[in-house]
């Protein structure tokens, strides 16, 4: 097996037996780009991983940790998504490309700051999607805007906990005086909520890969999250705390966030944040268009993101 290693005192990178002297990130940089284009993420990876020790901190770390992203991510269209960083460093600087979303010649600070690089690459092998940054972004943004809201937390929609479990270590949500609710049925979704061309994706990435006694251990640093085995939104009815200041709403499907919203927006407060996981994707069309029209009909909309995400704040009182 060919492996990549780095004596940083002697600044060398060693391919097998044949030793580069000199190297460069830069030269790195452009090694990892050849074996993407190969298909050869994981050397990639490494290759972009040396180039990371010898890069000054700065633009040229930007660059290499979205690639690390794709190299290490677990989606199909990582070739794709790397071609495409490639054409778009042609127009500026600072790109950025995941699933579904690309920026360039904008400020990342998720990139910027080590604590939430460390929790994202942590992180990222329970989520099946590539450099989630500023989808994560939204949802930290969301659970500090609603730390000093009256009311608990309530995530619905856990799959194996990515979301919830980024943000709570981040924050240290454990020394927050909330509590935070994730519900899901751990089986996938059912059968009679299901959306348009979902059924698929239902039966490859969540039934059967994941358990609700995996998620539950996955918390258990955690003494206010409690994991929540249920359908929505019977199990709301039975559980759901009576004030709720952050609702991020996850769960796939029009009909379940539906009768979600209204069992729950009574409950939370002014000043109150949802995020919609799903709402401007276009896979999504159906929860967009029935969430779209549930606000209109109450004078309210819901405010839709580049990264797929909707995001709603109740106003005051």
């Amino acid at each position: 097996m060919v492996q990549l290693s780095i004596a940083a005192s002697h600044r060398e990178a060693r391919l097998a037996d044949i030793t580069l002297t000199n190297m460069t990130a830069a030269d790195l940089i452009n090694m990892g780009d050849g074996l993407m284009r190969l298909s050869n993420f994981g050397r990639a990876a490494q290759a972009y991983a040396l180039a990371l020790e010898l890069a000054p901190p700065g633009g040229l770390q930007l660059m290499i940790q979205v690639r690390q992203g794709i190299a290490q991510g677990s989606g199909r269209q990582r070739a794709g998504l790397h071609a495409a960083l490639l054409k778009l460093e042609d127009l500026g600087q600072n790109v950025f490309i995941g699933d579904g979303l690309a920026t360039w010649q904008k400020t990342l600070p998720f990139l910027e700051d080590a604590r939430f690089v460390e929790l994202a690459a942590k992180h990222a092998h329970l989520l099946p999607i590539t450099n989630w940054h500023w989808n994560l972004q939204t949802v930290l943004w969301a659970v500090r805007q609603a730390k000093d809201v009256p009311g608990d937390f309530v995530e619905l929609g856990v799959f194996k906990g990515h979301t919830t479990l980024f943000a709570a270590e981040y924050l240290g949500f454990e020394t927050w005086p909330q509590r935070w609710l994730l519900y899901d049925t751990f089986e996938g979704i059912p059968e009679d909520q299901l959306d348009g061309d979902w059924k698929s994706r239902n039966e490859g990435t969540y039934k059967g890969t994941y358990s609700f006694e995996e998620v539950r251990e996955r918390f258990a640093g955690f003494p206010n999250i409690e994991v929540v085995q249920g359908r929505v939104p019977e199990i709301l009815e039975e559980t759901a705390p009576d004030r709720i200041a952050f609702l991020h709403v996850d769960l796939n499907n029009s009909t379940a966030e539906i009768q979600a919203l209204d069992v729950l927006f009574d409950r939370l407060s002014p000043g109150g944040v949802i995020v919609f996981d799903d709402f401007a994707w276009k896979t999504a069309r159906a929860q967009y268009e029935a969430e779209s029209r549930w606000f209109a009909a109450r004078g309210l909309q819901v405010l839709a993101l580049p990264t797929g995400q909707g995001l709603f704040v109740k106003a005051a009182a």
